[in-house]
């Protein structure tokens, strides 16, 4: 009879042939393009009678990043945002998710209706929020000013700080229905009986969401924020649909800065510095994401 151990070591490596096809093709399709953009970074590019023409700069695009105040700007922008729209998809989602597991939310159409937002395709979300949010025809608009809440219609997206946050309310909107199911999922992998027991032992409800749930959560929120952060990270459909960056690059994040730089500007190394830079902080997140989705080992707290 094989050990524990040789019984392992074989099962991994069975399980390492079988994704080994599919490896090779993601290899072949993701690898190429990640070592040209990498090599792009490191050169100046410049379009010339219909081809590039290349010289290898080595540092110089990203020295160029330091000094560049759209650069910076968009940043601020893209901290801001990935920061406030965590904060919010998180907090909203954990509150849905304890609503839904309430007794009197677990009827089949809530969970329905929250997954509606998260259905929509991304560019058609967008569209729809354009038409929500215009000057002219705009439902907000229309809404707001029959409550006697405004006195004329608004151009909500030709103002910088209305524009930037009301770019974080689609996006909240459109984000909290996957992270309130997955904190639905946690919730409900927490025994009842710990519940019972804090609540024989005279703890409120609020001492036993404190004291129980969110330790029992602990890991479904960590996933929860490092997933968002780089859904965060990776925003573009939204500022191409709505804004474009204005106005004056209010609503420029660093994803949207990259795209227009190399395909607007024709700054292709430049550009591919940017990227290279998203690149690198949504792959640290992502090997932060494996880590905490590897199932504890024996000992190991979680």
């Amino acid at each position: 009879m094989a050990s524990p151990a040789t019984f392992e070591q074989r099962r991994r490596s069975v399980g390492l042939l079988l994704v080994a096809p599919a490896l090779v093709v993601l290899a072949a399709i993701l690898g190429y393009p990640i070592i040209e953009s990498m090599i792009l970074a490191l050169q100046k590019v410049q379009l010339s009678a219909g081809t590039l023409q290349r010289s290898f700069i080595g540092l110089g695009n990203f020295e160029r990043l330091v000094a560049d105040e759209t650069f910076r700007r968009a940043a601020i922008n893209t901290l801001y945002f990935s920061v406030a729209e965590v904060v919010l998809v998180v907090l909203l989602g954990l509150g849905i998710a304890v609503l839904l597991n309430h007794p009197l939310g677990r009827w089949g159409l809530f969970r329905i209706l929250l997954v509606v937002p998260w259905a929509i395709a991304p560019v058609a979300n967008a569209v729809l929020w354009k038409w929500i949010l215009n000057a002219n025809y705009g439902v907000l608009n229309g809404l707001l000013k029959s409550l006697g809440i405004i006195d004329s219609y608004q151009v909500w997206l030709g103002t910088p700080i209305f524009a930037l946050n009301f770019l974080l309310l689609v996006d909240v909107w459109k984000s909290v229905p996957f992270i309130a199911l997955l904190f639905l999922a946690g919730l409900q992998r927490v025994p009842s009986i710990l519940y019972r027991a804090a609540y024989m032992d005279g703890a409120s409800r609020f001492q036993a969401f404190l004291h129980i749930t969110l330790p029992s959560m602990r890991s479904a929120i960590a996933i929860a924020v490092v997933l968002q952060t780089i859904w965060s990270l990776r925003i573009f459909d939204l500022v191409f649909v709505l804004t474009r960056g204005g106005p004056a690059d209010a609503t420029v994040l660093l994803n949207f800065l990259a795209y227009r730089v190399t395909f607007n500007f024709l700054d292709i190394g430049y550009g591919a510095a940017i990227a290279n830079l998203i690149f690198i902080a949504t792959l640290l997140l992502a090997i932060l994401y494996i880590r905490l989705m590897r199932p504890a080992g024996p000992g190991e707290a979680r």
